[in-house]
């Protein structure tokens, strides 16, 4: 159970994870900024929840407005933890892909990732606050996919600041985890499946299938089980993990 009172800012709060995330801190209590880029997408997830919470836009992928809106909350309220939920995919294998999309998928996946982190933990070492992140990986930071090299990379890449970053700021309680899911039930894989279809001359629901039976439990992982790892992270029963990326994917990795 969270430590109250508690404020969290989830980015990409307007995706199935990061909506299932706002709904699971705010039924504790937890006070919740939606934040996404997509400023209907923010205030859908705002309108769902019970109590007095927040919503913004905010583009990830711009350094100085990420700036912004820190200051602007940090003026009024402190901020607990942060959640990082914001994400683009596409396939395309090596020999053809398209600069433009990997550029764009690195500064949200990436790029944006290394924004929010360094820009709200300063605002935590300046105030000598205790926090905590969450960075939402995938199991693609631990396996090559076929067709997946630009997100499969912004992924690795992840973990990778994820366990720099903790070990960094260890010191200060301020403690950085990954979380790593399988296959989510999510609009976002529904699009997914939808392109491999396109490309292999398969039926969508046909993958859809093969995604689902890729985990060892033979489903697909829901977002409100993502949205409890991120609440227990953030937790004083979480206070011993940080720089780790833990897999949430129905046993997709244990073969």
């Amino acid at each position: 159970m969270l430590k109250l009172p508690h404020t969290t800012v989830i980015f990409g709060a307007g995706g199935g994870i990061g909506r299932a995330t706002a709904h699971a801190f705010a039924s504790v209590g937890a006070t919740v900024w939606a934040v996404d880029v997509k400023v209907d997408a923010a205030n859908e997830t705002l309108k769902q929840l019970n109590g007095t919470h927040y919503s913004a836009t905010v583009d990830v992928s711009d350094l100085k407005a990420v700036q912004q809106f820190a200051q602007s909350i940090w003026q009024t309220q402190v901020v607990d933890s942060v959640i990082y939920a914001p994400g683009l995919v596409f396939t395309a294998n090596v020999a053809n892909l398209e600069f433009c999309d990997y550029k764009r998928l690195m500064s949200v996946n990436l790029d944006g990732a290394f924004y929010v982190a360094q820009t709200f933990v300063k605002k935590m070492l300046e105030q000598k606050r205790a926090g905590s992140f969450v960075f939402l990986s995938s199991m693609a930071g631990k396996r090559g996919e076929a067709g997946a090299s630009a997100y499969c990379a912004s992924k690795f890449g992840l973990i990778g600041m994820v366990q720099s970053f903790a070990a960094e700021v260890a010191v200060n309680n301020i403690r950085v985890n990954a979380i790593c899911p399988g296959n989510v039930n999510t609009p976002m894989l529904r699009k997914v499946a939808e392109d491999i279809a396109s490309n292999t001359g398969k039926n969508t629901d046909e993958v859809w299938q093969e995604m689902a039976n890729i985990a060892a439990a033979e489903r697909l992982v829901e977002p409100e089980e993502i949205a409890q790892t991120c609440l227990w992270l953030c937790s004083p029963g979480a206070s011993a993990i940080t720089g780790e990326a833990i897999n949430v994917d129905a046993g997709a990795l244990s073969g």
